[in-house]
């Protein structure tokens, strides 16, 4: 049997230049977060006998080309929300749009963070039933393999800063994130 192969995105640009992401009110960096919850998804991933590849480059053509060579089974990627009013609170999942085998993805990994995190609420559109958000997004609609784009909190509101900022936390979100992707991997 073939090992499942996840690609893990950590979104923005590798030391920030030529995008951080967003930038919270202490000046933690949404790349630099994105890239140790990635890391550490990664780890637990390879512990679940899965290969893995975590790339954040500036490019999303790369990333997008990078996937589908290597014929991965899921991308994940990862990023903090950014608003400008510190206010705004919450986790998120995206994916393409239309039903598609990124839906069930996205729940398994949401239900394990709002387990996680229950005081972080989940922002989604229940309207339609779903858990997840779905947009247009390059990395989301250029790959071959179900994708999904989470949010792990607003880095620019100052309480979910304060979760993001703890390597705690980060390790939890990771844990979380990676326990999502297995329990999706087990369902089939």
């Amino acid at each position: 049997m073939n090992r499942p192969k996840i690609l893990i995105n950590p979104g923005h640009a590798p030391n920030g230049n030529p995008d951080s992401g967003a930038v919270g009110p202490t000046g933690l960096r949404e790349c630099d977060v994105a890239l140790d919850v990635g890391k550490k998804i990664g780890k637990y991933l390879k512990n679940a006998y899965c290969d893995v590849i975590v790339l954040q480059h500036d490019s999303l053509s790369r990333i997008c080309a990078e996937a589908n060579a290597w014929k991965a089974d899921a991308i994940v990627s990862v990023h903090c929300n950014g608003f400008g009013d510190p206010g705004a609170r919450g986790m998120e999942i995206w994916t393409s749009k239309g039903q598609t085998l990124a839906d069930k993805l996205a729940t398994c990994i949401i239900k394990q963070l709002s387990k996680e995190y229950p005081n972080i609420p989940v922002r989604a559109d229940w309207s339609d039933g779903d858990i997840d958000k779905e947009a247009a997004l390059y990395v989301l609609e250029r790959t071959i393999a179900p994708a999904v784009l989470v949010e792990l909190a607003f880095i620019t509101n100052p309480f979910e800063e304060e979760v993001l900022k703890t390597e705690y936390n980060r390790d939890k979100m990771a844990a979380g994130i990676a326990r999502g992707v297995t329990d999706w991997l087990c369902k089939g």
